[in-house]
């Protein structure tokens, strides 16, 4: 999927950032925000939050509750706009502008009492009203400073040679993959947030992507998938790539049988109906499961989007219907369930 110079380049990126990672500076894939917050945490002598404090980064030793946040910027155009912020669970506002190489240019403090019903806006016009830490003042130490630096070198190769687009590096190569391999159209609209992709034949396409390995880095097992919640795809692409950026696994699943759409477990592509697998998986605990063959292939066997996923109540007629495959005529005795049961059957074939 990727060539040599491609996966090269993806090697040196994930070693750069295990390097900022032995150093303490990163411990997530959000290299940009992690960054910020290091320098902010360092400058200020605070305590850095668990990540379970989803609005306090850091807290400073009188108890000032820091939320951080971090953007690169050109040509220091420092607009920002923010929004819904829950300034009562935080005291200072603290960002972090970056030029292309994650050299510091200046951090800004805005108190939460400034901050009218969770929005604000950082414009030329309103820049010198806040409180300014100028970059030369941000101090680092030598070797963390070169390694930040070598850090964004390899990132900006990977947009040069388009294998990423954005900052969000897991997301994209995930993209990148998904599209390579089944022939999709990204969706450009930014503002559409129902679907990363759509193929030719339309059906659509939410692509989410993981890396899993094995590190103090993360605990691979807890690994999850948020937010399909409201999502209009057909389907949910889910990715998995390694330590180096390799895509070790890959499965497609209906995203109306997903149990629990608001978090659901990596673990999933195991348990639910309907998923098909694309790449085989290197993953141990993440099982290859079912072929894909074709979208066409997909509906020849009936097992087509947006239909109704089986009931989990009623287990006798849910056996019944996965000996027999069938189920007997409705009457006006039939149960709710059981004409639920036989509109699934109607719609897609039962294993």
């Amino acid at each position: 999927m990727l060539n040599k110079k491609q996966q090269l380049l993806l090697n040196n990126f994930a070693d750069k950032s295990d390097v900022l990672l032995n150093l303490g500076i990163i411990s997530t894939d959000n290299f940009t925000g992690e960054i910020g917050e290091y320098l902010v945490c360092k400058y200020f002598n605070l305590k850095k939050s668990n990540r379970s404090n989803k609005a306090v980064d850091g807290i400073s030793s009188n108890g000032e509750r820091f939320q951080i946040k971090a953007k690169v910027v050109k040509q220091n155009r420092y607009n920002y706009n923010f929004k819904n912020l829950e300034t009562s669970l935080f005291d200072v506002l603290a960002l972090v502008y970056f030029d292309q190489f994650y050299n510091p240019l200046k951090i800004i403090i805005i108190p939460s009492k400034k901050i009218y019903k969770g929005e604000i806006r950082i414009t030329k016009a309103n820049l010198s009203s806040f409180q300014q830490i100028e970059g030369e003042n941000i101090k680092l130490s030598k070797n963390k400073k070169e390694a930040i630096n070598d850090f964004a070198i390899a990132f900006n190769n990977l947009i040069e040679n388009n294998i990423v687009s954005s900052r969000h590096i897991v997301g994209d190569i995930g993209e990148y993959y998904a599209c390579e391999l089944l022939d999709l159209i990204r969706n450009k609209n930014k503002s559409e947030k129902g679907f990363d992709a759509i193929h030719s034949n339309g059906l659509t396409f939410e692509i989410k992507t993981r890396r899993v390995y094995e590190s103090e880095r993360r605990l691979s097992k807890t690994r999850r998938i948020n937010n399909l919640v409201g999502k209009t795809a057909n389907y949910l692409i889910v990715v998995v790539l390694d330590k180096s950026f390799r895509c070790v696994g890959m499965w497609l699943i209906p995203i109306e049988n997903i149990l629990n759409p608001k978090s659901a477990k990596l673990e999933i592509v195991n348990t639910t109906r309907g998923t098909l697998n694309i790449v085989p998986s290197k993953i141990s605990w993440l099982k290859t499961g079912q072929r894909f063959i074709s979208f066409s292939n997909i509906k020849q066997s009936n097992v087509l989007p947006n239909t109704p996923p089986l009931p989990r109540e009623s287990p006798r007629v849910v056996w019944q219907a996965l000996i027999s495959k069938e189920l007997p005529p409705m009457n006006n005795k039939t149960s709710h369930y059981e004409q639920k049961l036989q509109t699934c059957l109607a719609g897609r074939q039962v294993p």
